[in-house]
């Protein structure tokens, strides 16, 4: 039998033990220490009154967290890990456990839900089909080492200038509804770069500059966007806009793309042939929350 209980209930070095303990095993490493799962929770804006976990014969067996935030009228509902012990998954604990979410989804009175899982595991992306979502889009962390030896070619008909998060909100092509790690609520100091042409706004980037004992460590970049009015010049104005995020080309560093959209042609192209390189896909995924089929009394009953 399994039973669920809420995150909240749980001491913070039990929470710890089980993210590090169910993602053992997994595509990459996902161990942290206290301070980076203290900041994940805090700077993602996860719930642990809302997030669950499963306990099978009184020990803590997966998990799934959670977070909420509304957006444009709409509340989004972010399934921001889930997780099982290896030995334990086969069980039906993680269709125990999204049905659990779903319920409080609805308490919560969220419109949609989301998630991002990685390509390759298809085994979690069933489970999340099986349960309801939809995959809308892929996505990609690229990366890139040391130096800029493959520049990009930045147009003299497009200008880069510092801009302001705020600034954003009146861009026609801006959009809130981003992956949920690279939406301005997630991002710790972040950088605005907007594109001008002929005086007028026409691309922005987000982006952050990590540091290492006083020196350039990565920079990582959340949001790349460009005015789809541009046409055939989308590429062009993109390049100009990576060539700012990413400068100084001789400074050698990492530097990473976070869940970018692989449809956004014109930046994803631009990377790729300036040496960047796939580190890992996702998948994001979606759900209306009227449209659950499943419900945490359902996946129980399948488990007696």
């Amino acid at each position: 039998m399994v039973t669920m209980k809420r995150f909240s209930e749980l001491r913070f070095e039990e929470a710890l033990s089980l993210w590090n303990e169910a993602f053992s095993q997994y595509y990459s490493d996902m161990t942290m220490d206290m301070d980076r799962f203290l900041q994940k929770i805090s700077g993602e804006g996860l719930s642990l009154e809302h997030s669950v976990a499963a306990v099978h014969e009184n020990k803590l067996v997966g998990f799934v967290l959670n977070g909420f935030r509304e957006i444009d009228g709409k509340v989004y509902a972010w399934n921001g890990g889930t997780a099982i012990l290896p030995e334990c998954r086969g069980m039906k604990i993680g269709e125990r456990l999204i049905a659990a979410c779903l319920d409080i989804y609805k308490e919560k009175n969220a419109d949609i839900a989301i998630l991002e899982a990685i390509s390759e595991n298809t085994r979690a992306i069933r489970l999340y089909e099986k349960m309801g979502y939809e995959t809308f889009e892929k996505l990609a962390f690229l990366k890139h080492e040391g130096e800029m030896t493959v520049p990009f070619p930045a147009s003299r008909d497009f200008i880069t200038i510092p801009g302001a998060p705020e600034q954003l909100e009146s861009l026609p092509f801006h959009s809130k509804v981003t992956a949920w790690q690279t939406q301005l609520a997630s991002i710790k100091d972040p950088r605005v770069a907007l594109l001008q042409h002929n005086g007028e706004n026409v691309g922005y980037a987000v982006y952050r500059h990590v540091y290492q004992n006083g020196s350039l460590a990565a920079i990582l970049l959340y949001q790349c966007i460009v005015s789809p009015e541009l046409g055939e010049r989308q590429k062009e104005a993109a390049q100009t806009l990576l060539d700012t995020v990413f400068s100084p080309n001789s400074t050698s560093c990492r530097r990473i793309t976070m869940n970018l959209p692989v449809s956004n042609t014109a930046v994803y192209e631009s990377l790729l042939s300036s040496g960047f390189e796939m580190m890992v896909g996702q998948v994001h995924m979606k759900m209306g929350i009227k449209n659950r089929h499943v419900t945490a009394a359902d996946s129980e009953t399948a488990l007696l």
